[in-house]
């Protein structure tokens, strides 16, 4: 396993330093859900010093100065230590990057900084250097040690790609990428300021971001715009996304393949035709599909459509799936790991999908045989329509309040035959009889099984029985619900104007670094791993600031603009899957057909993808099935646990 990276500071206070309580408190109200509360571009007494712009913090005292004489670097291990002492303190810095910048300061760095100068200015200001860090570009955290300045800044990238927890005790504070103790109270540090300390604790506000253009972008109306303002808004999203992919596949160390967490959905999927189509010159391509109970885990039969969809689409390129099957053994040796990884986050939910995130990025699986593609059971697997319908529900529906009913003029397709219980594979046995023996697979578990059987003994050689990617980087999916509405929550919630971004869309914008990327990176880097995240690269989301429309608003498929019947993602849908599907009785009942994420939809559709274009959304922790062996080992039922999903979990009862 390659090493994992790391930064921590440990500062050892020998008076007491003002402004340590506003900070903590702070920490608290940040850290609740993952908002900020406070508009962070306006005055605000939480920020001390702070009119407007990035100034300087009012250390009006005499500062308490760094004693550079006594600076010691040591290095054990791959990792960096540097002790020193000040007036107030003594502090220990350690990292596996950290650098001296010339006489006058020491830089530790977590993660990656893009336009990283060789040297920061060392003999500016306090206001100039912190301009300077904030101009930084990248996926990184970040402590800067000036003895000229004799300050401490703390800061992330604007989007909080990388991890960065504070712990503050009675005569200590740790800052550090992972907790290093159970123990004690962390909080992650957002995106959105960063954390100063010379003879007092003080925050400055990040000037404005991307996201937050994006979140207060007005856009115009969907019932205002043309086509030809869809099409473009299509075209310059598939640009921007190819080029983001481009530009991320360029980081990798491993040259000579690329790298994606794979469920099958519409992320991944289009992800991986876009490596395929864009990225020249490499042997292969690696699609990580994790699954806790294989034999009904959605993710892998969704896995096993799309990988056979992009083999028929680019036959010039070389596809690996990568299968990672966990065991409930697997998952108990590692459950107490993967919460002391996911912590501070602390939920059911948190520790779900970190415990699919950490056999994830263990990158050790098999790889499938393409043969199994051509056995009879996977065939039945895709005809089957029962077995199907829990992955493949075309799109999100959900009950009108105001009485509306569908729309006269939308041809529902006359009602398909439902198949009984006795039938419901949906396929004549006197079709099968000569393939296989048709009563052995009267249950969707005995047909998946053999399947996996076929999958496990398939003749392939052990190094692709027990093989172990040697990546560094993985591409994620992580982002794209977020910007484009891909929760069901934004469906269900979302405002009926789509000028801005709905309340939903929005708070999950705005607690990604918390809900989302710090957690995530925790998990990952644990392994020696790296997740690069194509959904939010910078590119794009300035592209999303500049569209003429909200990307995150669904539409009703039932009754929806003109413009809408002519994108292909629209043409595509069978409507006589809704007759027999539990959300639909008649043809009278009062509800919309929403389609979200429509403009990836769209793409992956221009792209000739079919199957994942109305796959639904299905969370990670559902799709793998961790949280049904989570649920499991606690005996708690599908109900019990979702009422829990939310609920806060500690590491004794583990």
């Amino acid at each position: 396993m390659a090493i994992a990276d790391s930064i921590q500071l440990r500062i050892t206070f020998n008076a007491d330093v003002p402004g340590l309580d506003e900070l903590d408190q702070l920490l608290v109200n940040c850290n609740k859900d993952g908002i900020v509360e406070a508009d962070l571009y306006q005055p605000s007494e939480l920020y001390s010093g702070y009119t407007g712009g990035v100034q300087d913090p009012s250390y009006t005292d005499p500062p308490w100065l760094f004693n550079k004489d006594s600076v010691d670097i040591s290095h054990k291990d791959g990792n960096t230590v540097v002790r020193f002492q000040s007036d107030w303190a003594q502090f220990e810095l350690s990292g596996t990057d950290i650098r001296r910048q010339s006489d006058s300061a020491i830089v530790a760095i977590y993660g990656q900084v893009d336009n990283w100068p060789g040297n920061l200015p060392g003999d500016c200001d306090t206001v100039s250097l912190m301009n300077y860090i904030f101009s930084l570009k990248g996926s990184f955290s970040l402590i800067y040690i000036s003895f000229l300045t004799n300050v401490v800044y703390i800061v992330k990238d604007e989007m909080g790609f990388k991890s960065m927890l504070i712990s503050i005790q009675d005569k200590s504070i740790t800052i550090a990428n992972v907790a290093t103790s159970l123990g004690q109270r962390w909080y992650e540090l957002p995106p959105n300021f960063m954390v100063t300390l010379g003879n007092r604790w003080q925050t400055v506000p990040r000037p404005m971001s991307n996201l937050f253009y994006l979140r207060n972008a007005r856009k115009l109306l969907y019932n205002e715009v043309a086509l030809h303002d869809i099409e473009e808004a299509i075209t310059k999203v598939t640009y921007s996304l190819a080029n983001a992919v481009k530009q991320l596949c360029d980081k990798r160390t491993q040259r000579d393949r690329v790298t994606l967490l794979f469920s099958g959905g519409l992320d991944s999927a289009l992800l991986a035709a876009m490596v395929a189509k864009h990225v020249p010159g490499i042997d292969f391509i690696e699609l990580i599909n994790v699954a806790f109970k294989p034999k009904v885990a959605p993710d892998r039969i969704t896995a096993l459509c799309t990988y056979e969809e992009l083999k028929t689409l680019f036959p010039g390129v070389k596809f690996n799936l990568v299968m990672v099957d966990v065991n409930t053994e697997d998952y108990k040796q590692v459950e107490s790991l993967v919460f002391s990884q996911v912590m501070p986050n602390n939920t059911h939910m948190d520790l779900n999908i970190g415990a699919a995130l950490h056999f994830a990025a263990s990158l050790r699986g098999t790889i499938l045989d393409p043969e199994v593609l051509n056995t009879p059971e996977w065939h039945v697997v895709k005809q089957n329509l029962t077995l199907l319908k829990s992955v493949n529900i075309r799109v999100t529906v959900s009950l009108k309040g105001d009485g509306t009913v569908i729309n006269d003029k939308v041809d529902l397709g006359p009602p398909t035959e439902v198949t009984t219980e006795k039938d419901k594979l949906g396929t004549p046995k006197k079709q099968l009889k000569n393939d296989y023996d048709y009563d052995s697979y009267d249950t969707i578990e005995g047909l998946t099984d053999t399947l996996r059987s076929r999958i496990i003994q398939s003749g392939r050689s052990s190094e692709h029985v027990n093989y172990r990617s040697i990546s560094r980087e993985v591409l994620v999916g992580s982002g794209a619900d977020e910007l484009f509405g891909g929760y069901g929550r934004h469906t269900v919630r979302h405002s009926p104007e789509d000028e801005l971004y709905s309340h939903e869309v929005d708070k999950d914008i705005k607690r990604l670094w918390k809900r989302n990327l710090g957690r995530d990176d925790r998990v990952v880097n644990a392994q020696g791993i790296r997740a690069l995240y194509p959904y939010l690269h910078p590119g794009l989301i300035e592209t999303l600031v500049d569209l003429k429309i909200n990307p995150a608003t669904s539409i009703d498929t039932l009754q929806c603009p003109e413009w809408f019947k002519s994108l292909g993602v629209y043409r595509n849908i069978e409507y006589s899957t809704f007759r027999n599907s539990e959300f639909l009785g008649e043809a009278s009942r009062n509800v919309t057909v929403q389609l979200n994420k429509w403009i990836l939809r769209e793409i992956a559709f221009r792209m000739g993808l079919r199957m994942c274009v109305h796959f639904k959304k299905r969370a990670i922790q559902f799709g793998t099935r961790s949280a049904k062996i989570f649920n499991t080992l606690r005996g708690m039922s599908n109900r019990v646990a979702s009422d829990k999903g939310a609920a806060v979990i500690s590491h004794e009862g583990l």
